[in-house]
């Protein structure tokens, strides 16, 4: 799926025919710039096939989870009515990608899907805060990325 999303990508940047006809029928759901760079789905799609590759399995599940429902949550909380910013973002828009975070590794937990560990708590903090800097990256890479490898880290030196 990675190398068909990137090359689908890259073909529509050569076919300016087919890159109109995908943002005609796809326009709602991309950001106003992604008609003319890589999509955030074809990055989120990357970070997964890395993470799998990269860390354990429940790492690398609970990074995307926080991904694909942290993002969301602070974009839905961050737009909202006259909050304060910080470098341009609302300050509210990370603070719902750690709770929801924290609600996807309570929810993981209290499951069995994975064993409570300080990490867990580390890593959605972590994702939080890389959601809300900007990055040369696109935060569909970077934050199951570097959350992944916070979460991994005792695992390595374990």
């Amino acid at each position: 799926m990675t190398a068909f999303s990137l090359s689908l990508d890259l073909v529509r940047f050569r076919v300016p025919s087919l890159n109109r006809t995908f943002l005609r029928w796809l326009a709602p759901l991309l950001k106003p710039d992604e008609g003319f760079r890589v999509t955030g789905a074809t990055f989120m799609l990357a970070a997964g096939l890395a993470a799998f590759i990269a860390f354990d399995r429940s790492v690398a599940v609970t990074a995307l989870f926080f991904l694909a429902l942290g993002d969301p949550a602070s974009a839905l909380v961050g737009f909202r009515g006259p909050i304060p910013r910080y470098m341009g973002k609302s300050i509210l828009g990370p603070a719902a990608f750690i709770v929801v975070s924290l609600a996807v590794v309570s929810v993981l937990a209290w499951t069995g899907v994975i064993e409570w560990h300080w990490r867990w708590v580390v890593g959605a903090v972590t994702a939080g805060i890389v959601e809300s800097v900007r990055l040369p990256l696109d935060d569909n890479l970077t934050v199951p990325l570097v959350g992944g490898a916070v979460m991994q880290f005792p695992l390595w030196i374990a």
